[in-house]
């Protein structure tokens, strides 16, 4: 770095060239040796250890008490009904966000901060990338609804069609591609590279979250399929008299038949007619159709029939 401080009049640069800082010991002292991550990550701050831990957290809730919604009916039971245990969780988990947001920007603000993340490009990218992860977040919740967003499937409250509108049509996890990309604008906009780490962990997090949510998800859809099939009708009666559930035909008395004479003998049936005839067979042709397959994680519009999740 001396040398081509040296032999680079970098002094003269313009400020917003990004090796216009190298000849600014302080910019790459943490490359010196024995100091490392080390200059740049305070981990003697509670409050960095406080946001890991909330990152953590806050899955793990979601996900515990979900499931035991979904076995148990624990809020359902509590709240005496699904939407409002919904409800419930739904401002837990988003009080929840909230405070491990703030725990988050005050980790930042207590962390070193890198002068090379101070370059002007840096900066507005931080900014994109807080409005695009925004972005994302909210069109999401939007386009899902309180229940859809927030583990209303848990409680039974499934969703009657797939979500395909943006922003589904352009990622799988908008939700949480979206809080991603927030945390890692706000590592940018502090400077913080503890924020960068930070910001990496909380896409492992997600990431281990989807590998439960999905399959989980899957197996609810699924079973409420199973369900309806199972609740729907096979097929229609014979008016007949043979099959299932039909009412057995009366058997005409001799006396009955000889009265009736040579025209009673010729009469077709009821259910010789050929409207009849015609009716049984488009019934059988169409047959008694099965609810179409839906699944959706928490954060992800997943197509009907679709085992991607």
């Amino acid at each position: 770095m001396d040398a081509l401080a040296k032999h680079l009049p970098l002094e003269k640069l313009p400020s917003w060239v990004p090796v216009h800082h190298l000849s600014q010991p302080h910019v790459y002292n943490y490359l010196q040796a024995g100091q490392g991550v080390g200059k740049w990550v305070d981990w003697s701050q509670g409050s960095l250890w406080a946001a890991v831990g909330m990152v953590l957290f806050n899955p793990i809730f979601w996900n515990v008490v979900a499931r035991n919604e979904y076995r148990n009916k624990s809020m359902t039971k509590i709240f005496q009904s699904p939407y409002y245990g919904c409800y419930v969780l739904a401002v837990s988990i988003f009080s929840l966000g909230i405070i491990r947001d703030l725990m988050y920007e005050r980790a930042l603000r207590l962390q070193p901060a890198h002068p090379a993340l101070s370059h002007p490009l840096v900066q507005s990218l931080a900014y994109a990338l807080i409005a695009l992860g925004q972005l994302f977040v909210i069109t999401s919740i939007y386009a899902l609804g309180v229940t859809g967003t927030y583990l209303g499937d848990y409680f039974g409250i499934l969703m009657k069609s797939r979500v395909t509108g943006f922003p589904f049509n352009v990622l799988n996890d908008p939700m949480y591609v979206g809080s991603t990309l927030a945390f890692v604008g706000g590592a940018l906009l502090y400077k913080s590279p503890a924020g960068l780490g930070i910001s990496g962990l909380v896409w492992a997090v997600y990431a281990v979250a989807l590998k439960y949510e999905g399959p989980f998800t899957d197996k609810i859809y699924s079973a409420a399929a199973s369900k309806k099939n199972d609740d729907a009708p096979t097929g229609s009666g014979s008016s007949s008299g043979s099959g299932s559930g039909s009412t057995p035909a009366k058997t005409p008395s001799p006396d009955a038949d000889a009265l009736a004479g040579e025209d009673k003998q010729t009469q077709p049936l009821p259910s010789q007619t050929p409207r009849a005839r015609r009716i049984r067979k488009e019934s059988g042709e169409k047959g008694v159709g099965s609810p179409a397959r839906m699944t959706r994680s928490r954060s992800r519009g997943v197509g009907l029939g679709d085992e991607t999740d």
